[in-house]
């Protein structure tokens, strides 16, 4: 049976679905579909460009279709991120496709690659993403200052390449290479708990550290992505940096400083942008003190300030982001900046929705609402009818892996499209 774009989402939710329930037919039908994909015959369908004057859906999904080539192919996970990239790229685009999720994206185990390509151990185990090897860093206290400029010519560096390019080659898209900020990069070539200790007891050291990699990795890693693709974007995460994992404060002031040092001081620095920063909060006090309280709005205000000047391209609410949503629609129109809202992976968990239906009817109520607010911005910044306006900003899933409810990303593509 050949799709096309229309016909393969109508199929493609009901194939995974019983595929993932063990329905044996499901499983042929997929197989024979990826066998054409691999191939390349459905190269075609990844040439259609989707509206941006639409709110659009984007989702990093490649633990999805990990799985997905393990079950049908035994591939495990070493080899399919590092096997054959024309296949990854491919096979991941698909898998979007399948469910409904026509702005297409890559994306790959950003940290795990990164602290890999500067030669620390790195664990992939048979169907799930490679992760560093805890208890194992590659630097200490010792030897840090003996950081050397990576190899631009290693397998992690060169599949990257291959990937961006024949996604870009693929799509037309302009490309977008994800690597870890330097901060979550020294989480995991210096140990989590070390830095979280260091931390503590030694901030200056931090920044020196940050700072050192900064100049010895990151330049160089700027440099020879820029150089290879001129239009590059550049997006740092940094999960580990976030306010909801080390505070607000050292947020500002220590993590995210070398991000803004590399943003300010280099030629390619207004292609880098950080937008999974997350935990946008401070403690509110119960003790009826008004006073402090009536700061928080103003210090929130300060986080997505700041927030702005590492992604200055729009402004984005994570689920992990617990303050009300009127609050980021009213910062996007004061700064006049599109707003992106995301939806964590445990929302649409199988493992943690006892009552699909009630699940599915919250989440459609939620992702209506987003969609209003995305729309409402757009139309305070273009002043024009919904018809007449711009680019919108996005919905954001932020993670779709095996464990994922497929009925529930159903449900939020067919909500936005409502």
């Amino acid at each position: 049976m050949e799709y096309n774009k229309e016909k393969l989402f109508t199929d493609g939710v009901k194939l995974l679905t019983k595929w993932q329930t063990g329905d044996e037919a499901a499983t042929i039908n997929l197989k024979s579909l990826f066998d054409a994909v691999i191939e390349g015959k459905y190269d075609f369908l990844f040439r259609e460009h989707v509206s941006t004057d639409i709110v659009n859906i984007r989702t990093s999904l490649h633990m999805t279709t990990l799985t997905l080539l393990n079950k049908l192919y035994g591939i495990n996970s070493k080899d399919f991120y590092k096997g054959d990239p024309i296949r990854y790229v491919r096979t991941t685009l698909i898998t979007q496709l399948l469910l409904g999720i026509q702005k297409l994206t890559l994306h790959w185990p950003v940290y795990a690659f990164g602290a890999e390509s500067l030669g620390q151990l790195t664990i992939y185990p048979d169907h799930y993403a490679p992760s560093v090897a805890v208890g194992n860093p590659l630097i200490d206290n010792s030897n840090w200052k003996n950081i050397k400029v990576p190899d631009m010519n290693n397998d992690i560096i060169r599949i990257i390449d291959e990937m961006i390019s024949f996604f870009t080659d693929l799509t037309n898209e302009v490309p977008v290479v994800h690597l870890p900020a330097p901060y979550s990069l020294v989480a995991d070539i210096y140990g989590q708990e070390n830095l979280i200790m260091s931390l503590i007891e030694d901030t200056e050291f931090v920044e020196k550290l940050l700072y050192h990699v900064a100049n010895h990795i990151f330049v160089p890693w700027c440099n020879h992505f820029t150089k290879n693709f001129p239009n590059i974007l550049i997006e740092f995460s940094d999960a580990s940096g976030s306010p909801n994992f080390i505070g607000p404060d050292l947020f500002k002031k220590t993590a995210a400083r070398s991000v803004l040092y590399l943003i300010k001081n280099y030629s390619w620095g207004h292609r880098i942008f950080v937008s999974n920063y997350r935990g946008d909060a401070y403690p509110k006090t119960n003790n009826n003190e008004i006073e402090n309280n009536s700061k928080i709005p103003d210090l929130l205000a300060e986080i997505i300030d700041f927030k702005l000047s590492v992604c200055p391209g729009f402004i984005i609410k994570m689920e992990a982001d617990k303050e009300p949503l009127s609050f980021y629609v009213e910062q996007a129109i004061k700064r006049k900046k599109p707003l992106h809202l995301g939806i964590g992976a445990i929302q649409i968990d199988r493992n943690n929705n006892l009552n699909q239906q009630n699940a599915k009817e919250e989440l459609s109520t939620l992702v209506r609402s987003y969609t209003r607010a995305i729309k409402t911005v757009s139309r305070r910044l273009n002043n024009k009818s919904i018809d007449e306006h711009t680019e919108h900003g996005d919905i954001y899933i932020e993670d779709i892996n095996a464990e994922s409810d497929f009925t529930l990303v159903n449900t939020i593509v067919k909500s936005v499209l409502l």
